[in-house]
């Protein structure tokens, strides 16, 4: 009996990890809860919306930076150069 109970929430794990990853979702998550709520998981996880790439991004923490907060090449050889005058001044005194 464990054996039919482990089986099925293993498929309807991975339906549910397959699903919830087609739609930009936690796939670990969904895979446990449908591991646990089986096919409960799956007929919500493939109600939902998909997620926008900007909601993904936000719910993995990954702020990208604004346009105007990126140095470019020239203003970073600047600052590098400042960086090593003032170490070779340093190591002289």
């Amino acid at each position: 009996m464990l054996l039919i109970i482990g089986v099925a929430g293993v498929i309807f794990g991975g339906a549910c990890a397959i699903v919830a990853s087609n739609k930009h979702r936690d796939v670990l998550g969904w895979f446990v809860l449908g591991f646990v709520f089986n096919l409960i998981a799956l007929i919500v996880v493939a109600a939902l919306s998909p997620l926008e790439k900007e909601q993904v991004l936000e719910d993995a923490g990954d702020k990208l930076r604004p346009d105007e907060a990126v140095l470019d090449k020239d203003e970073l050889r600047k600052k590098a150069a400042d960086l090593a005058a003032s170490l070779r001044q340093s190591r002289k005194s």
